[in-house]
C-alpha cells in the first residue's frame, strides 16, 4: 500500500514529502472555481493522481483527506467535507493502481494511469461525487423536494464533470513521463551509492 519509492525514504524525507504534498493539496483546493453550487473546475485530481504513484495508496489518502479536510477548515462551505474522503479514496485507488498492478515497462505505465484515471472517473466522480452532491442539493438548496431524479441531475453534472476530468486526466498523462523519469534518478541513485 506504500510506493517503492516512499519506503525508499527516510522518516524525515516521508514526512517532509507528506508535507509538501498536504499543503499542495490545500493550495490546489483553493484554485477551484464554482461553476454552480454542485459543479466546479478544480486540479485536485491532479495532485492525488501524482502522490498516488510517488507516495502509494494509504499516504495518498492521507494526503488527499487532510488537504481537502484543512482547506475546508480555512474555509467552510456547505457540507463539502464529504469530499475529503471522496478525495481520499480516489488517490487511495490511484496508488493501489499505479502501484500494485503487475504491468512494468513505459507501456505498462500509461496502461496502469489510464486504468487508474478510468476507475477513478466511474467510482469516484460519476458515482459518489454525484451521489453526495445530489444528496447536497436535495437538503440544502432544493429544501428536501427533489425538483429533479438522481439521473436527471447526474447527466447534468457529468456534462460539466467529464469535462473537467478528461482535461485532469489528459495533464496527468501528458506529466507522466516526468513523474516516471523523477522516479527512475531517485531509484539509479539509490543504487550508485
Amino acid at each position: 500500500m506504500f510506493s517503492k519509492f516512499f519506503l525508499s525514504l527516510s522518516a524525515g524525507k516521508k514526512i517532509a514529502f507528506l508535507a509538501v504534498f498536504t499543503a499542495l493539496s490545500v493550495a490546489v483546493n483553493f484554485l477551484s472555481i464554482d461553476i454552480t453550487p454542485t459543479n466546479k473546475i478544480t486540479f485536485t485530481y491532479l495532485l492525488c493522481f501524482f502522490a498516488g504513484i510517488f507516495l502509494g495508496a494509504v499516504p495518498a489518502f492521507s494526503v488527499a483527506f487532510l488537504g481537502d479536510s484543512i482547506s475546508f477548515l480555512i474555509a467552510p462551505t456547505g457540507v463539502f467535507w464529504l469530499f475529503g474522503l471522496t478525495l481520499g479514496l480516489y488517490a487511495f485507488l490511484v496508488g493501489a493502481v499505479m502501484n500494485l498492478l503487475p504491468v512494468s515497462g513505459k507501456k505498462g505505465v500509461y496502461i496502469k494511469a489510464v486504468i487508474a484515471l478510468s476507475v477513478g472517473y466511474l467510482i469516484i466522480t460519476v458515482f459518489i461525487n454525484s451521489l453526495v452532491n445530489y444528496s447536497y442539493m436535495l437538503l440544502f438548496i432544493w429544501n428536501g423536494v427533489a425538483k429533479k431524479t438522481f439521473f436527471v441531475y447526474l447527466g447534468g453534472r457529468l456534462a460539466v464533470q467529464s469535462i473537467v476530468y478528461a482535461v485532469n486526466a489528459a495533464v496527468c498523462l501528458l506529466l507522466l513521463p516526468l513523474a516516471a523519469n523523477l522516479r527512475a534518478v531517485r531509484e539509479a541513485g539509490k543504487k550508485t551509492v
